[in-house]
């Protein structure tokens, strides 16, 4: 009987031991689930916060900017990299980019995505990809041997939408633990997805900003972004009391085509081009103001300056033509000029003054038989 009650209390004990052990493992297990539940609502607020910064910013360079540092506050990775590939991103809004290009901020870069490198952008789908340091070594080519050597683990998530990589970001640590390949990647892959959403919005919506301010054929500001400049100047200049001249330039030409909407097109074109070097951004403002006219708005310009500016504009136009096939075509132009003075108070009668010396021109040309038209 005593050998027998020794058994039980032994299983009992046994068994009660089991129990604890099990009991201290899923308490390991659930303090486990509630540090990782806390971790990721931290997370999670984190990327809410980002992703206000990514919706109400439009302006590519602006949110870059403010992008990385909020990254950067946020998940304090040792290193970050926002990589770049889109030709449009990086003509539009990061004209300077190199691979030389100064940090940001610590240890926070721009730079252009390293051409034919893999670990960079995901081959086949869109997922963030885990590197070791020699996957490091092979990505950061472009900074510091001192820097790319101590950064040991790192992740490139990359950013890429309707089947558009706009380029990758990257977290780099100094831990070889921090970036692992067993930890999940959902959030950052939602994250690269938005990154690459808002700078699709951002290009679309620089794309629509000129529509509605440039003239489509010629890259000149359209007709009422011109007129409003041409308001705004006149505005300025009255309050100011300096001057303000404007000029109606209209293009003739002649070629045996004549008619020919895609031949028009590029003389018109041309000719544009042809302004713009004679008068400058920074010197005065160009606009299409019809079918083959142009207006210039040249703010402190007299009357007597912009006199001046006529024959050059013409001589200079008319000995730049438009080479077609064996052809050069001429081009003339008939040119009117308004000047802002106590009888032309208003732009409408600036343009007025403008548009009937333009007329007057014409007439002349016309009852002298002048040909408003060369071809070579």
């Amino acid at each position: 009987m005593d050998s027998g009650r020794s058994n039980q209390v032994e299983n009992d004990t046994a068994a009660l031991e089991r129990l604890r052990l099990e009991n201290e493992e899923l308490r390991k297990q659930l303090q486990h689930l509630l540090t990782t539940a806390s971790n990721n609502e931290k997370i999670w607020r984190h990327f809410t916060e980002i992703e206000r910064i990514l919706f109400r910013t439009r302006q590519l360079d602006v949110l870059v900017e403010e992008l990385l540092r909020e990254i950067k506050v946020r998940f304090e990775p040792d290193y970050l990299v926002l990589f770049l590939s889109h030709t449009d991103i990086i003509e539009q809004f990061f004209p300077e980019i190199c691979r030389t290009n100064e940090p940001i901020a610590e240890n926070t870069w721009v730079l252009p995505l390293p051409s034919n490198n893999g670990c960079a952008v995901a081959a086949d789908v869109c997922r963030p990809s885990f590197l070791n340091d020699r996957e490091v070594r092979g990505l950061l080519t472009v900074l510091p041997e001192a820097i790319v050597s101590s950064i040991m683990s790192g992740v490139s998530v990359p950013l890429c939408i309707h089947e558009m990589v706009f380029g990758s970001l990257f977290f780099g640590s100094q831990d070889l633990q921090r970036y692992h390949p067993f930890d999940s990647t959902d959030l950052l892959e939602q994250l690269g997805v938005k990154i690459a959403l808002c700078m699709d919005n951002c290009l679309t919506y620089e794309k629509v900003k000129e529509f509605s301010v440039l003239d489509p054929l010629t890259g000149l500001m359209n007709y009422f972004q011109i007129h409003t400049i041409l308001e705004k100047e006149a505005r300025k200049a009255r309050r100011f009391e300096t001057p303000l001249s404007i000029l109606m330039i209209e293009m003739d030409f002649f070629h045996p085509t004549d008619g020919d909407p895609g031949l028009l097109n590029e003389v018109l074109r041309h000719a544009a081009g042809v302004l713009q070097e004679i008068i400058p951004e920074q010197e005065g403002y160009l606009g299409r103001f019809g079918s083959n006219q142009f207006l210039a708005v040249l703010p402190d310009v007299p009357a007597e300056e912009a006199a001046e500016v006529v024959p050059y504009l013409t001589q200079a136009i008319r000995r730049s033509p438009f080479k077609y096939q064996n052809t050069a075509i001429l081009i003339q132009t008939n040119i009117g000029m308004g000047t802002l003075s106590d009888q032309t108070r208003r732009t409408q009668d600036l343009l007025d003054a403008a548009g009937t010396e333009l007329c007057r021109l014409k007439m002349s040309k016309d009852e002298h038989g002048g040909d408003p038209v060369a071809h070579g």
